[in-house]
């Protein structure tokens, strides 16, 4: 019997969009906000640093416990559910880790970003304070690599400055792209395509806004947000074997996702359709 490959996952922290959602409504999906973790190999990819990211750190502080180690956090944008977690991971105050920042900003920019919601005002632990060794690097290349893993990024349609994530490593595709409007505008709509087609491009999985229902999404164009039944049908088209739904609106309960899921599934396209779900994990195995 062939074993089974687990050189390459993706795991769910954080899954909601917008602010967390505790509440009996919302146990099976989740609601903390945007945090994913991949590994490939050895190596620890996150991306944001929603709430999710709390749990993730207290999971990787019980799996090396006083062993080196180092994360490549890479933060979409610096909205609020995408970096709101980060003043509660576990491994800013490890002395044995290393965590590198990559992100559109400069490398002040990003500092200041990420540094201003620490300031005492609002937190009691500055960020200079904390016992991790932190890197910030400013992403200026559309192609560079970490180890034997080449990463791709581009600009994703939402308000403000945000980035989509493209990671080959070996002969699998992952692709993380958050917060972003895929467009039904005849004058937008092309450019918007290419964009988004070259970056998600025969993925393995695709993890992406999915925020609202056609319905839904008649009232919020413009909004930088997508809707699910669109983005189905622009992965399928592009050659994505399994698109995740992610960033979950904060007002859709695991009744409303479930719901959501089932119709979108029902247009019978030729790609899997899933919801993103907090503590699942999905395996990408070598093809060879």
């Amino acid at each position: 019997m062939k074993k089974k490959d687990l050189s390459m996952f993706v795991r769910f922290w954080g899954v909601r969009g917008s602010v967390p959602t505790p509440g009996k409504n919302f146990i099976k999906y989740g609601g903390n906000t945007a945090c994913v973790e991949l590994r490939c190999g050895n190596t620890i990819i996150i991306f944001d640093a929603g709430t999710g990211i709390r749990m993730l750190g207290e999971s990787l502080a019980k799996e090396f416990y006083d062993k080196p180690i180092q994360v490549h956090l890479f933060i979409s944008h610096t909205h609020w559910d995408h970096i709101q977690g980060f003043p509660f991971f576990a491994l800013a105050y490890n002395k044995n880790a290393t965590i590198n920042f990559y992100g559109g900003h400069s490398v002040s920019t990003l500092e200041k970003l990420i540094l201003g919601q620490m300031d005492k005002e609002y937190f009691p632990v500055s960020l200079f304070e904390l016992s991790s060794k932190i890197n910030f690097i400013e992403l200026s290349q559309n192609a560079f690599t970490i180890n034997d893993i080449v990463i791709y990024y581009t600009h994703l349609f939402h308000p403000g400055l945000s980035l989509g994530f493209r990671v080959e490593y070996e002969d699998r595709v992952f692709v993380y792209a958050s917060d972003n409007e895929v467009l039904n505008d005849p004058e937008l709509g092309e450019y918007n395509l290419k964009n988004i087609g070259t970056l998600i491009k025969n993925a393995d999985i695709l993890v992406t806004d999915c925020q609202y229902t056609p319905d839904e999404y008649k009232n919020r164009i413009g909004w930088g947000h997508s809707s699910i039944e669109i983005v189905a049908q622009v992965a399928s088209r592009f050659g994505v074997k399994h698109l995740v739904a992610y960033h979950h609106d904060p007002l859709h309960a695991d009744d409303d996702i479930a719901k959501t899921i089932r119709k979108v599934r029902k247009l019978s396209l030729p790609i899997k359709i899933t919801a993103a779900q907090e503590g699942t994990t999905l395996y990408l195995p070598k093809k060879y």
